[in-house]
């Protein structure tokens, strides 16, 4: 006959596996990169995403949602690969709308022809000299502060100014349609020193 402290000791093991596989298997959700280590959710369907600590394979307009805390003022790194397709979208926007892909914030796209910026269905900037090449790391940087953006992939500074839109805390990676791409080893910090 077992004694009751054993048994309790038992049953109290059990929920805490139980409530550990509950709590640490959610699908959807998965941490990545370094040092400052990034929240991200899936937000399209589990099949158009493979994902490690480092890196995140996108498929097919397949999407992933990258946060950290709420953090409105941040400098985001990360590297972008365009395995095959015509390229990517980055959408910052306010958290609020999660679980959305839509047009809201700022959308940045990078193909191999141009990158273009895009708010409220509203292009207000292609820059045909900044494109993006197959099978090369493409580093992104997105500055936030208060109502102050800067968006720079490799040492092109594609944009540089002051937005009227509600404070971003949220940035989607997204894979154009029938495209594949790799987000790598995303870093959200803090502002830089002055």
């Amino acid at each position: 006959m077992e004694q009751p402290a054993v048994k309790n000791l038992c049953a109290h093991i059990g929920i805490l596996f139980i409530m550990a596989f509950a709590v640490g298997c959610h699908p959807y959700e998965f941490s990545m990169g370094g040092p400052h280590v990034v929240s991200c959710e899936i937000l399209t369907s589990l099949p158009g995403v493979d994902h490690s600590i480092e890196m995140a394979t996108l498929r097919d307009t397949a999407a992933i949602d990258l946060s950290y805390y709420g953090a409105t003022q941040y400098l985001i790194t990360m590297g972008v690969r365009l395995r095959h397709g015509e390229g990517f979208r980055i959408l910052v926007r306010p958290v609020v709308e999660a679980r959305d892909v839509r047009d809201s914030g700022i959308i940045v796209t990078a193909t191999q022809s141009y990158v273009s910026l895009d708010s409220g269905h509203h292009r207000f900037l292609t820059r045909p000299d900044v494109t993006v090449a197959p099978d090369q790391i493409i580093h992104v940087a997105l500055l936030s502060e208060n109502n102050y953006m800067q968006v720079v992939l490799d040492c092109d500074t594609v944009f540089r100014g002051w937005t009227k839109l509600k404070e971003s805390d949220d940035v989607v990676v997204q894979a154009l349609q029938g495209s594949e791409v790799e987000v790598i080893q995303p870093d959200w910090a803090g502002l830089p020193d002055r």
